[in-house]
């Protein structure tokens, strides 16, 4: 937290613009009063120039950095007018939600989204950084080439999403199509979607159907 991370006597607003312009992509966690959420003075914190949140958010937003909202608890995109004018930016972000009854598949989906943001190699010192050893660490695989995915029709994938949709919903359509562009086998989708279902027995239960 911010409040360890920052040292006595520095200016927080610095240490801010410092701390996320380091970013590759910022995460804006917004919960159901996230838009209207109020100090001790009955003021909307968002209306407070040196409020953290706002703060870190009008950073990125100016240095062009990602910012992703991820909506929590039932949260909502707030309009372009309901914010400050140096967060108008962040109403026009594609958010991602996540769902108590859906968590485990939103957060793949959420994983997803970052790994573009999280893959860049445009460090100063190139890939040399990241081929560095940890120290203690077991080493580091070399990457495996998988083969080019095979094209799966489309009436595959929908018997497949109404399959899988029995278990964790309608974002079933969603896990199958993204995983018939990674997969190379009907075999292989329908493994890799069965890991969204939680018990066990209702794996086994999808599984015998998709395979069919």
């Amino acid at each position: 937290m911010d409040v360890d991370a920052i040292q006595p006597g520095r200016d927080f607003r610095k240490a801010i613009h410092e701390n996320v312009g380091g970013c590759s992509v910022l995460l804006a966690v917004m919960g159901p009063d996230w838009l209207d959420t109020k100090d001790t003075s009955g003021v909307r914190r968002l209306e407070n120039e040196n409020d953290y949140v706002r703060l870190e958010i009008a950073v990125a937003l100016k240095r062009d950095i990602p910012v992703v909202p991820v909506l929590v608890r039932g949260g909502r995109m707030p309009k372009a007018d309901q914010l400050p004018e140096e967060l108008r930016e962040l109403a026009y972000r594609n958010s991602v939600e996540l769902t108590h009854a859906r968590w485990k598949s939103d957060v793949q989906v959420l994983i997803r989204a970052l790994a573009p943001y999280m893959c860049k190699t445009d460090s100063p010192m190139g890939d040399s950084v990241r081929q560095q050893p940890v120290a203690g660490a077991a080493p580091v695989p070399a990457p495996v080439r998988t083969p080019a995915p095979v094209v799966i029709d489309e009436v595959t994938i929908a018997r497949v999403s109404r399959e899988l949709a029995f278990y964790i919903g309608p974002i079933a359509e969603l896990v199958v199509k993204r995983a018939a562009k990674r997969c190379g086998s009907l075999a292989e989708i329908c493994d890799l979607a069965a890991q969204e279902i939680e018990g066990a027995s209702d794996r086994t239960k999808f599984l015998a159907a998709c395979r069919r």
